[in-house]
Parts: C-alpha cells; structure tokens; sequence
C-alpha cells in the first residue's frame, strides 16, 4: 500500500503544509489513517479526491511518491 503525508500532500497540491493540515482538520480532506504523530492517506484515496476536488492537479506527480521516498516528490 502506498502512503502520502501532509508534506508529500502539500508538495503536490502546491498548497502550504497548514493549509492541508487545515483542511484534514475542517474535513475538507478524506478521512485520514493517523500512525504515530504522521497523518497519513493511501495514495489511492488521495488520487480519488484529488480527481473530484482539484481536477486541475497534476496526478502524475502522485505516482512519484511513497512512504520511503519524500524525495521523490515534485518540488514547487
């Protein structure tokens, strides 16, 4: 199972980390899965609501993250 965090999330979406933090708190986000002190989504869930909310975003920038490799991620 691939994971995305609110880092990863933020990296994505171009919005900053309090705004996503912000939005899992209001709702806006799916449900997430909380591990330890990380909020956590599957990439799946994440790549669903994305296509729904934000059908502007880039979802081949999705297939780049994982739960080992922030890294890997776009850079904006």
């Amino acid at each position: 199972m691939q994971i995305i965090d609110t880092r990863q999330l933020s990296l994505v979406t171009g919005k900053a980390q309090r705004t996503i933090q912000a939005w899992e708190k209001t709702g806006k986000l799916p449900p997430s899965l909380p591990v330890k002190n990380r909020t956590i989504w599957t990439l799946d869930t994440i790549r669903d609501w994305l296509i729904v909310h934000m059908p502007d975003a880039d979802l081949t920038a999705l297939e780049s993250c994982n739960d080992a490799a922030l890294s890997a991620c776009p850079k904006n």
